[in-house]
Protein backbone atom coordinates (compact mmCIF):
# COMPACT_ATOMS: atom_id res chain seq x y z
CA UNK A 1 0.00 0.00 0.00
CA UNK A 2 1.18 3.44 -1.16
CA UNK A 3 -0.16 5.81 1.49
CA UNK A 4 -0.28 9.50 -0.15
CA UNK A 5 -2.09 11.13 3.20
CA UNK A 6 -3.23 10.24 6.66
CA UNK A 7 -4.58 11.90 9.87
CA UNK A 8 -6.80 11.47 12.64
CA UNK A 9 -10.08 11.40 9.87
CA UNK A 10 -8.70 10.39 6.81
CA UNK A 11 -7.01 8.08 4.93
CA UNK A 12 -5.34 8.36 1.23
CA UNK A 13 -3.74 5.50 -0.75
CA UNK A 14 -2.79 5.39 -4.42
CA UNK A 15 -4.67 2.61 -5.22
CA UNK A 16 -3.79 0.51 -8.20
CA UNK A 17 -5.46 -1.02 -11.45
CA UNK A 18 -6.81 -4.33 -11.18
CA UNK A 19 -8.23 -3.74 -7.33
CA UNK A 20 -11.73 -2.54 -6.50
CA UNK A 21 -12.68 -0.27 -4.33
CA UNK A 22 -14.47 -2.65 -2.46
CA UNK A 23 -15.84 -6.67 -2.77
CA UNK A 24 -18.16 -7.22 -5.72
CA UNK A 25 -18.77 -10.72 -3.88
CA UNK A 26 -18.00 -12.74 -1.00
CA UNK A 27 -14.28 -14.38 -1.49
CA UNK A 28 -13.02 -11.51 -3.11
CA UNK A 29 -10.80 -8.47 -1.96
CA UNK A 30 -11.20 -5.02 -3.34
CA UNK A 31 -8.87 -1.82 -1.22
CA UNK A 32 -11.37 -1.93 1.54
CA UNK A 33 -10.99 -5.77 2.63
CA UNK A 34 -7.37 -5.44 1.61
CA UNK A 35 -6.33 -2.95 4.16
CA UNK A 36 -8.74 -4.83 7.02
CA UNK A 37 -6.81 -8.20 5.89
CA UNK A 38 -3.15 -6.55 5.96
CA UNK A 39 -2.78 -3.62 8.12
CA UNK A 40 -6.20 -4.27 10.43
CA UNK A 41 -7.31 -0.76 9.11
CA UNK A 42 -11.33 -0.75 9.09
CA UNK A 43 -11.97 2.17 6.94
CA UNK A 44 -15.22 3.49 4.97
CA UNK A 45 -15.55 4.70 1.54
CA UNK A 46 -15.41 8.12 0.42
CA UNK A 47 -15.44 8.15 -3.02
CA UNK A 48 -15.00 4.89 -5.44
CA UNK A 49 -12.66 4.11 -8.08
CA UNK A 50 -13.65 1.72 -10.83
CA UNK A 51 -10.86 -1.59 -10.71
CA UNK A 52 -9.20 -0.57 -13.66
CA UNK A 53 -8.59 2.89 -12.31
CA UNK A 54 -5.27 3.80 -10.29
CA UNK A 55 -4.67 6.72 -8.63
CA UNK A 56 -6.18 9.09 -5.50
CA UNK A 57 -8.35 7.38 -3.14
CA UNK A 58 -10.13 8.75 -0.29
CA UNK A 59 -11.03 6.76 2.87
CA UNK A 60 -12.68 7.59 6.10
CA UNK A 61 -11.65 6.27 9.25
CA UNK A 62 -14.55 7.22 11.15
CA UNK A 63 -18.11 7.33 10.90
CA UNK A 64 -18.43 11.01 11.37
CA UNK A 65 -15.90 11.72 8.59
CA UNK A 66 -17.89 9.42 6.34
CA UNK A 67 -21.04 11.82 7.22
CA UNK A 68 -18.65 14.75 6.23
CA UNK A 69 -17.41 12.90 3.24
CA UNK A 70 -20.97 12.48 1.88
CA UNK A 71 -21.72 16.18 2.48
CA UNK A 72 -18.58 17.19 0.57
CA UNK A 73 -20.23 15.13 -2.64
CA UNK A 74 -23.48 16.71 -2.60
CA UNK A 75 -22.22 20.06 -2.56
CA UNK A 76 -19.22 19.50 -4.95
CA UNK A 77 -16.67 20.45 -2.73
CA UNK A 78 -13.89 18.13 -3.83
CA UNK A 79 -11.84 18.28 -7.50
CA UNK A 80 -10.67 15.25 -9.22
CA UNK A 81 -8.35 15.71 -11.84
CA UNK A 82 -7.77 12.41 -14.05
CA UNK A 83 -4.95 11.55 -16.80
CA UNK A 84 -5.87 9.49 -19.53
CA UNK A 85 -4.83 8.00 -22.82
CA UNK A 86 -7.14 7.79 -25.91
CA UNK A 87 -6.37 8.26 -29.73
CA UNK A 88 -5.19 12.01 -30.65
CA UNK A 89 -8.49 14.55 -31.20
CA UNK A 90 -8.53 17.95 -33.05
CA UNK A 91 -9.88 19.52 -29.88
CA UNK A 92 -7.69 20.73 -27.10
CA UNK A 93 -10.16 21.74 -24.57
CA UNK A 94 -13.67 21.11 -24.30
CA UNK A 95 -16.36 20.31 -22.05
CA UNK A 96 -18.86 17.42 -22.18
CA UNK A 97 -22.29 18.02 -19.91
CA UNK A 98 -23.79 14.61 -20.84
CA UNK A 99 -26.60 13.64 -18.37
CA UNK A 100 -25.94 10.22 -17.12
CA UNK A 101 -28.52 7.95 -15.91
CA UNK A 102 -30.62 10.78 -16.07
CA UNK A 103 -28.25 13.01 -13.94
CA UNK A 104 -27.09 16.22 -14.64
CA UNK A 105 -22.86 16.09 -14.45
CA UNK A 106 -19.85 17.60 -16.33
CA UNK A 107 -16.59 16.71 -17.67
CA UNK A 108 -13.83 19.50 -18.24
CA UNK A 109 -11.09 17.85 -21.07
CA UNK A 110 -8.33 19.42 -21.65
CA UNK A 111 -5.21 17.89 -24.03
CA UNK A 112 -1.89 18.02 -22.36
CA UNK A 113 0.14 16.37 -25.40
CA UNK A 114 0.84 14.44 -28.21
CA UNK A 115 2.76 11.27 -29.18
CA UNK A 116 3.20 9.44 -32.34
CA UNK A 117 0.02 7.16 -31.87
CA UNK A 118 -1.79 8.60 -28.82
CA UNK A 119 -2.24 11.48 -26.87
CA UNK A 120 -2.49 12.41 -22.69
CA UNK A 121 -5.90 14.04 -21.72
CA UNK A 122 -6.99 15.74 -18.28
CA UNK A 123 -10.21 15.65 -17.10
CA UNK A 124 -11.60 17.46 -13.92
CA UNK A 125 -14.59 16.89 -12.76
CA UNK A 126 -16.14 17.15 -9.23
CA UNK A 127 -19.11 14.80 -8.08
CA UNK A 128 -18.75 11.95 -10.58
CA UNK A 129 -21.58 9.63 -12.34
CA UNK A 130 -20.55 5.78 -12.74
CA UNK A 131 -17.92 5.88 -15.31
CA UNK A 132 -18.49 9.23 -16.14
CA UNK A 133 -15.19 10.19 -17.57
CA UNK A 134 -15.19 6.78 -19.51
CA UNK A 135 -18.75 7.71 -21.01
CA UNK A 136 -18.12 11.47 -21.43
CA UNK A 137 -14.63 10.55 -23.04
CA UNK A 138 -16.54 7.55 -25.73
CA UNK A 139 -19.11 10.55 -26.40
CA UNK A 140 -16.38 12.75 -27.37
CA UNK A 141 -15.24 10.46 -29.80
CA UNK A 142 -11.63 9.54 -27.39
CA UNK A 143 -12.46 6.20 -25.62
CA UNK A 144 -9.51 5.21 -23.56
CA UNK A 145 -6.81 2.49 -24.34
CA UNK A 146 -7.90 -0.41 -22.72
CA UNK A 147 -11.45 0.57 -22.22
CA UNK A 148 -13.06 -2.26 -24.36
CA UNK A 149 -16.65 -1.53 -22.82
CA UNK A 150 -16.80 1.53 -24.19
CA UNK A 151 -15.06 0.83 -27.51
CA UNK A 152 -11.34 1.62 -26.51
CA UNK A 153 -8.19 0.30 -28.14
CA UNK A 154 -7.18 -3.28 -26.47
CA UNK A 155 -4.33 -2.79 -23.84
CA UNK A 156 -3.87 -4.94 -20.49
CA UNK A 157 -5.25 -2.45 -18.21
CA UNK A 158 -7.46 0.46 -18.35
CA UNK A 159 -5.29 3.73 -18.98
CA UNK A 160 -6.93 5.71 -16.64
CA UNK A 161 -5.21 7.26 -13.51
CA UNK A 162 -6.63 9.77 -10.58
CA UNK A 163 -3.49 11.97 -10.54
CA UNK A 164 -5.07 14.77 -8.11
CA UNK A 165 -7.95 15.02 -5.58
CA UNK A 166 -8.76 18.74 -3.98
CA UNK A 167 -10.31 17.59 -0.27
CA UNK A 168 -11.75 20.25 2.15
CA UNK A 169 -9.80 19.84 5.02
CA UNK A 170 -6.93 18.69 3.96
CA UNK A 171 -4.62 21.86 2.68
CA UNK A 172 -2.19 20.76 0.17
CA UNK A 173 -3.40 18.58 -2.82
CA UNK A 174 -3.25 14.93 -2.70
CA UNK A 175 -1.17 13.64 -5.58
CA UNK A 176 -0.43 10.57 -7.32
CA UNK A 177 2.16 11.21 -9.68
CA UNK A 178 1.55 9.93 -13.31
CA UNK A 179 2.53 6.14 -13.69
CA UNK A 180 5.65 6.02 -15.80
CA UNK A 181 4.85 4.12 -18.67
CA UNK A 182 2.09 6.45 -20.07
CA UNK A 183 4.70 8.72 -21.26
CA UNK A 184 6.21 6.05 -23.39
CA UNK A 185 2.96 4.54 -24.26
CA UNK A 186 1.91 7.87 -26.13
CA UNK A 187 4.34 6.57 -29.04
CA UNK A 188 2.44 2.97 -29.33
CA UNK A 189 2.19 0.31 -26.46
CA UNK A 190 5.95 -1.80 -26.90
CA UNK A 191 6.34 -4.90 -24.87
CA UNK A 192 8.38 -3.42 -22.24
CA UNK A 193 5.47 -0.58 -21.72
CA UNK A 194 2.99 -3.37 -21.35
CA UNK A 195 5.32 -4.99 -19.59
CA UNK A 196 5.57 -1.86 -17.30
CA UNK A 197 1.54 -1.89 -17.34
CA UNK A 198 1.25 -5.28 -15.71
CA UNK A 199 4.06 -5.13 -13.56
CA UNK A 200 2.89 -1.13 -11.95
CA UNK A 201 -0.53 -3.43 -10.91
CA UNK A 202 0.89 -4.97 -7.83
CA UNK A 203 4.26 -2.72 -7.49
CA UNK A 204 5.13 -1.06 -5.56
CA UNK A 205 1.29 -1.45 -3.91
CA UNK A 206 2.59 -4.80 -2.37
CA UNK A 207 5.58 -3.30 -0.87
CA UNK A 208 3.82 -2.38 2.36
CA UNK A 209 3.20 -6.18 3.20
CA UNK A 210 6.11 -8.08 1.23
CA UNK A 211 8.95 -7.91 -1.08
CA UNK A 212 7.74 -10.58 -2.98
CA UNK A 213 5.26 -11.06 -6.01
CA UNK A 214 3.93 -11.97 -9.10
CA UNK A 215 4.60 -9.46 -12.02
CA UNK A 216 3.61 -11.18 -14.99
CA UNK A 217 1.02 -13.72 -14.51
CA UNK A 218 0.87 -16.74 -17.01
CA UNK A 219 -0.87 -15.51 -19.83
CA UNK A 220 -0.81 -12.07 -19.63
CA UNK A 221 2.19 -11.26 -21.90
CA UNK A 222 2.96 -12.63 -25.69
CA UNK A 223 5.68 -14.80 -24.40
CA UNK A 224 4.50 -18.15 -22.71
CA UNK A 225 6.15 -16.51 -19.38
CA UNK A 226 5.59 -16.02 -15.46
CA UNK A 227 7.74 -13.10 -13.74
CA UNK A 228 8.12 -13.36 -9.82
CA UNK A 229 10.25 -10.94 -7.83
CA UNK A 230 12.07 -12.61 -4.97
CA UNK A 231 13.57 -10.06 -2.74
CA UNK A 232 16.25 -8.54 -4.47
CA UNK A 233 16.20 -11.41 -7.60
CA UNK A 234 13.54 -12.14 -10.26
CA UNK A 235 12.38 -15.45 -10.87
CA UNK A 236 11.44 -16.13 -15.33
CA UNK A 237 9.89 -19.51 -15.79
CA UNK A 238 9.30 -20.39 -19.20
CA UNK A 239 6.38 -22.70 -20.14
CA UNK A 240 7.30 -23.64 -23.68
CA UNK A 241 9.60 -26.56 -23.74
CA UNK A 242 10.90 -26.08 -26.60
CA UNK A 243 12.55 -22.88 -26.01
CA UNK A 244 15.81 -23.18 -23.89
CA UNK A 245 16.41 -20.99 -20.56
CA UNK A 246 19.14 -19.32 -23.07
CA UNK A 247 17.12 -18.63 -25.56
CA UNK A 248 14.32 -17.04 -23.80
CA UNK A 249 16.76 -14.80 -21.77
CA UNK A 250 18.01 -13.55 -25.41
CA UNK A 251 14.45 -12.56 -25.89
CA UNK A 252 13.79 -11.21 -22.85
CA UNK A 253 17.03 -8.95 -22.08
CA UNK A 254 15.39 -5.95 -22.44
CA UNK A 255 12.42 -6.56 -20.21
CA UNK A 256 14.40 -7.70 -17.64
CA UNK A 257 16.37 -4.53 -17.63
CA UNK A 258 13.15 -2.62 -17.32
CA UNK A 259 12.18 -4.65 -14.62
CA UNK A 260 14.75 -4.80 -12.47
CA UNK A 261 15.08 -0.99 -12.61
CA UNK A 262 11.12 -0.45 -11.67
CA UNK A 263 11.52 -3.79 -8.86
CA UNK A 264 15.10 -2.43 -7.64
CA UNK A 265 16.29 -6.12 -8.90
CA UNK A 266 19.91 -6.92 -8.59
CA UNK A 267 19.28 -10.19 -11.35
CA UNK A 268 17.56 -13.55 -11.56
CA UNK A 269 17.49 -16.85 -13.15
CA UNK A 270 14.96 -18.51 -16.01
CA UNK A 271 13.58 -21.55 -15.51
CA UNK A 272 12.29 -23.79 -18.22
CA UNK A 273 9.22 -25.84 -16.85
CA UNK A 274 8.62 -29.35 -16.90
CA UNK A 275 5.30 -30.60 -17.67
CA UNK A 276 5.65 -34.01 -16.19
CA UNK A 277 8.66 -33.21 -13.41
CA UNK A 278 7.58 -36.39 -11.85
CA UNK A 279 9.72 -38.72 -14.92
CA UNK A 280 11.95 -35.74 -15.60
CA UNK A 281 13.86 -33.22 -13.38
CA UNK A 282 11.93 -30.23 -12.28
CA UNK A 283 13.19 -27.69 -14.84
CA UNK A 284 14.43 -28.55 -17.93
CA UNK A 285 17.40 -26.09 -17.43
CA UNK A 286 18.14 -22.64 -16.01
CA UNK A 287 19.94 -19.28 -17.24
CA UNK A 288 20.89 -16.14 -14.98
CA UNK A 289 21.83 -13.00 -15.61
CA UNK A 290 22.98 -9.72 -13.41
CA UNK A 291 25.00 -10.69 -10.26
CA UNK A 292 25.14 -14.30 -9.01
CA UNK A 293 22.31 -15.37 -7.59
CA UNK A 294 22.73 -17.06 -3.63
CA UNK A 295 21.82 -20.75 -3.58
CA UNK A 296 19.12 -19.63 -0.62
CA UNK A 297 17.76 -16.49 0.87
CA UNK A 298 15.14 -15.08 3.07
CA UNK A 299 12.43 -13.28 2.03
CA UNK A 300 9.56 -11.69 4.14
CA UNK A 301 5.91 -11.46 4.09
CA UNK A 302 3.84 -9.97 6.61
CA UNK A 303 6.37 -9.50 8.88
CA UNK A 304 7.57 -12.90 8.77
CA UNK A 305 10.55 -14.17 6.75
CA UNK A 306 10.53 -16.95 4.84
CA UNK A 307 13.93 -18.97 2.79
CA UNK A 308 13.83 -19.49 -0.35
CA UNK A 309 16.03 -20.92 -3.28
CA UNK A 310 15.68 -20.33 -7.32
CA UNK A 311 18.25 -23.02 -7.78
CA UNK A 312 16.51 -25.75 -10.82
CA UNK A 313 16.56 -28.48 -8.49
CA UNK A 314 13.23 -27.75 -5.90
CA UNK A 315 10.75 -25.57 -6.12
CA UNK A 316 10.86 -22.05 -4.99
CA UNK A 317 9.79 -23.05 -1.04
CA UNK A 318 7.21 -20.16 -1.19
CA UNK A 319 4.12 -20.22 -3.09
CA UNK A 320 2.94 -16.52 -4.11
CA UNK A 321 -0.63 -17.04 -4.58
CA UNK A 322 -1.57 -18.25 -0.71
CA UNK A 323 -0.34 -15.22 0.16
CA UNK A 324 -3.97 -13.87 1.77
CA UNK A 325 -4.40 -17.30 2.73
CA UNK A 326 -1.16 -17.28 4.98
CA UNK A 327 -2.71 -13.56 6.12
CA UNK A 328 -5.90 -14.95 7.42
CA UNK A 329 -4.56 -17.81 8.91
CA UNK A 330 -2.71 -15.43 10.93
CA UNK A 331 -5.81 -14.02 11.52
CA UNK A 332 -7.30 -17.08 12.77
CA UNK A 333 -4.63 -19.35 14.31
CA UNK A 334 -4.17 -17.66 17.82
CA UNK A 335 -5.20 -20.30 20.91
CA UNK A 336 -6.15 -22.93 18.03
CA UNK A 337 -5.03 -26.19 17.34
CA UNK A 338 -3.99 -26.16 14.48
CA UNK A 339 -2.93 -29.21 11.41
CA UNK A 340 -1.03 -28.20 8.08
CA UNK A 341 -1.26 -30.89 5.75
CA UNK A 342 0.66 -31.43 2.78
CA UNK A 343 2.82 -28.83 4.62
CA UNK A 344 5.86 -28.75 2.21
CA UNK A 345 8.41 -25.68 3.81
CA UNK A 346 5.69 -25.23 6.64
CA UNK A 347 4.70 -21.43 5.58
CA UNK A 348 1.09 -21.94 7.49
CA UNK A 349 3.12 -23.14 10.14
CA UNK A 350 5.05 -20.36 10.67
CA UNK A 351 2.12 -18.08 10.04
CA UNK A 352 -0.06 -20.59 13.26
CA UNK A 353 2.93 -19.86 15.53
CA UNK A 354 3.12 -16.15 14.77
CA UNK A 355 -0.66 -15.53 15.53
CA UNK A 356 -0.42 -17.35 19.40
CA UNK A 357 -1.62 -20.67 18.30
CA UNK A 358 -1.79 -23.89 21.25
CA UNK A 359 -0.03 -26.11 18.95
CA UNK A 360 0.89 -26.62 15.08
CA UNK A 361 1.25 -30.03 13.52
CA UNK A 362 3.11 -30.18 10.31
CA UNK A 363 2.61 -33.20 8.35
CA UNK A 364 4.46 -34.01 5.12
CA UNK A 365 6.14 -36.87 3.20
CA UNK A 366 9.38 -35.30 2.46
CA UNK A 367 11.59 -34.55 5.04
CA UNK A 368 13.48 -32.06 3.14
CA UNK A 369 10.58 -30.00 3.18
CA UNK A 370 9.92 -30.50 6.81
CA UNK A 371 13.34 -29.60 7.57
CA UNK A 372 13.13 -26.35 5.38
CA UNK A 373 10.01 -25.76 7.78
CA UNK A 374 12.31 -26.12 10.94
CA UNK A 375 14.56 -23.23 9.61
CA UNK A 376 11.80 -20.76 8.70
CA UNK A 377 10.79 -21.29 12.31
CA UNK A 378 14.11 -20.93 13.54
CA UNK A 379 14.58 -17.71 10.82
CA UNK A 380 11.85 -16.35 12.74
CA UNK A 381 12.33 -17.03 16.45
CA UNK A 382 9.31 -18.88 16.99
CA UNK A 383 8.50 -21.62 19.77
CA UNK A 384 8.93 -25.06 18.28
CA UNK A 385 9.97 -27.64 20.54
CA UNK A 386 6.21 -27.66 22.32
CA UNK A 387 4.17 -25.65 20.20
CA UNK A 388 5.33 -26.70 16.83
CA UNK A 389 4.95 -30.84 15.74
CA UNK A 390 6.63 -32.37 12.74
CA UNK A 391 5.22 -35.29 11.00
CA UNK A 392 6.92 -36.99 8.45
CA UNK A 393 4.24 -39.65 7.37
CA UNK A 394 1.84 -39.74 3.84
CA UNK A 395 -1.19 -37.22 5.13
CA UNK A 396 -3.81 -40.29 4.22
CA UNK A 397 -2.05 -42.29 6.61
CA UNK A 398 -2.13 -39.51 9.24
CA UNK A 399 -5.43 -38.81 8.84
CA UNK A 400 -6.11 -42.28 9.17
CA UNK A 401 -4.42 -42.48 12.55
CA UNK A 402 -6.50 -40.04 13.91
CA UNK A 403 -9.61 -41.26 13.02
CA UNK A 404 -8.67 -44.56 14.98
CA UNK A 405 -8.15 -42.45 17.75
CA UNK A 406 -11.41 -41.10 17.62
CA UNK A 407 -13.60 -43.84 17.17
CA UNK A 408 -11.22 -46.09 19.73
CA UNK A 409 -11.67 -43.07 22.66
CA UNK A 410 -13.82 -40.66 21.32
CA UNK A 411 -14.40 -39.25 25.08
CA UNK A 412 -10.54 -38.41 25.10
CA UNK A 413 -9.74 -36.89 21.52
CA UNK A 414 -8.78 -33.87 21.05
CA UNK A 415 -9.97 -32.13 18.32
CA UNK A 416 -8.63 -29.56 15.90
CA UNK A 417 -9.78 -26.29 15.59
CA UNK A 418 -8.38 -25.41 11.96
CA UNK A 419 -6.86 -27.30 9.13
CA UNK A 420 -4.38 -26.38 6.23
CA UNK A 421 -5.36 -28.87 3.48
CA UNK A 422 -3.33 -27.72 0.28
CA UNK A 423 -2.32 -31.05 -1.53
CA UNK A 424 -0.31 -31.48 -4.77
CA UNK A 425 -1.82 -32.29 -7.92
CA UNK A 426 -0.04 -35.48 -8.40
CA UNK A 427 2.32 -37.12 -6.04
CA UNK A 428 4.46 -40.32 -5.91
CA UNK A 429 4.41 -41.23 -2.28
CA UNK A 430 6.99 -44.22 -3.54
CA UNK A 431 6.63 -47.95 -4.22
CA UNK A 432 4.05 -47.21 -6.53
CA UNK A 433 1.78 -45.69 -3.81
CA UNK A 434 0.54 -42.03 -6.13
CA UNK A 435 -1.13 -39.61 -4.79
CA UNK A 436 -4.17 -37.63 -7.31
CA UNK A 437 -5.79 -34.67 -5.72
CA UNK A 438 -9.29 -35.27 -7.76
CA UNK A 439 -9.48 -39.03 -6.50
CA UNK A 440 -8.09 -38.28 -3.51
CA UNK A 441 -10.44 -35.16 -2.38
CA UNK A 442 -13.44 -36.64 -1.45
CA UNK A 443 -11.88 -38.70 1.52
CA UNK A 444 -9.63 -35.77 2.39
CA UNK A 445 -12.44 -33.69 2.92
CA UNK A 446 -14.65 -36.09 4.51
CA UNK A 447 -11.07 -37.05 7.23
CA UNK A 448 -10.66 -33.06 7.47
CA UNK A 449 -14.34 -32.99 8.45
CA UNK A 450 -14.05 -35.49 11.10
CA UNK A 451 -11.11 -34.55 13.31
CA UNK A 452 -12.67 -30.53 13.51
CA UNK A 453 -14.29 -29.86 16.25
CA UNK A 454 -17.90 -27.94 16.16
CA UNK A 455 -17.10 -24.25 14.85
CA UNK A 456 -13.33 -25.60 13.83
CA UNK A 457 -12.30 -24.06 10.39
CA UNK A 458 -10.48 -25.47 7.39
CA UNK A 459 -9.05 -23.59 4.71
CA UNK A 460 -8.39 -26.09 1.70
CA UNK A 461 -7.09 -25.38 -1.76
CA UNK A 462 -5.34 -26.90 -4.63
CA UNK A 463 -3.83 -25.98 -8.46
CA UNK A 464 -5.54 -28.47 -10.51
CA UNK A 465 -6.18 -26.00 -12.86
CA UNK A 466 -7.29 -28.07 -15.71
CA UNK A 467 -9.28 -30.00 -13.01
CA UNK A 468 -13.36 -30.05 -11.91
CA UNK A 469 -13.15 -26.67 -10.19
CA UNK A 470 -17.07 -27.63 -9.16
CA UNK A 471 -16.79 -31.25 -8.08
CA UNK A 472 -13.99 -29.49 -5.66
CA UNK A 473 -16.70 -27.32 -4.31
CA UNK A 474 -19.56 -29.36 -4.29
CA UNK A 475 -18.12 -31.81 -2.31
CA UNK A 476 -17.06 -29.46 0.65
CA UNK A 477 -20.48 -27.66 0.60
CA UNK A 478 -21.97 -31.92 1.02
CA UNK A 479 -19.90 -31.74 4.06
CA UNK A 480 -19.85 -28.39 5.60
CA UNK A 481 -22.38 -25.85 6.23
CA UNK A 482 -20.48 -22.82 4.69
CA UNK A 483 -18.31 -22.79 2.28
CA UNK A 484 -16.76 -19.60 0.35
CA UNK A 485 -14.55 -19.30 -2.63
CA UNK A 486 -11.29 -16.81 -2.18
CA UNK A 487 -9.66 -15.59 -5.12
CA UNK A 488 -6.48 -15.59 -5.76
CA UNK A 489 -4.56 -12.79 -4.82
CA UNK A 490 -4.00 -9.41 -6.54
CA UNK A 491 -0.75 -10.75 -8.73
CA UNK A 492 -3.08 -13.87 -10.17
CA UNK A 493 -5.81 -12.91 -11.85
CA UNK A 494 -8.25 -14.51 -13.65
CA UNK A 495 -7.34 -14.79 -17.20
CA UNK A 496 -9.82 -15.00 -20.03
CA UNK A 497 -10.07 -18.26 -21.00
CA UNK A 498 -8.59 -20.30 -18.22
CA UNK A 499 -9.69 -21.53 -15.15
CA UNK A 500 -8.54 -19.81 -11.92
CA UNK A 501 -4.73 -20.72 -11.24
CA UNK A 502 -5.54 -21.26 -7.50
CA UNK A 503 -8.99 -22.97 -5.99
CA UNK A 504 -9.39 -21.61 -2.22
CA UNK A 505 -12.04 -22.58 0.11
CA UNK A 506 -12.57 -21.69 3.56
CA UNK A 507 -15.15 -23.70 5.12
CA UNK A 508 -16.33 -24.21 8.70
CA UNK A 509 -17.76 -26.93 10.41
Amino acid sequence: MVVLYRDEKWLVVNKPSGLSTHRAHEGDLGVVEWLHLYHDLPVHICSRLDKGTSGVLVFALTAEAAAEAQAIHEEDKSEKTYFFIANKSSHTSWICSQPLENKPCETHFNKVREGTVYALYQAVIHRGRTHQIRRHAAASHIPLLGDEEYGGPIFPRLCLHCGTVNWPGIEHSLEAGLPEWFAACLDGPSEEVTAQALAEKRWPFLSSVTNCCRLIHRGEYGTDIAIDKYGDWLCVTGFDESLSAAQLLDGLRTLLATLSRLCCCRGGVIKTNRRDPHKNKLFADLAAWGEPVPESFVVQENGLHFRVSLNPHQHVGLFLDQRDSRSRICRAAKGKRVANLFAFTCSFSVCSLAAGAEVVFSVDLAAGCLNRGKENIAINQLPDLENGKFVKEDVRKWLARQLRKKHNKPESYIHFDLVVCDPPVFASAGRGNYFHVEKEWPTLAHDVYEILGEGGKALFANNHQNGPERFYYNTLTKLFPQVTRFNSPLDFPQMPGRQAHVHIYWCQK
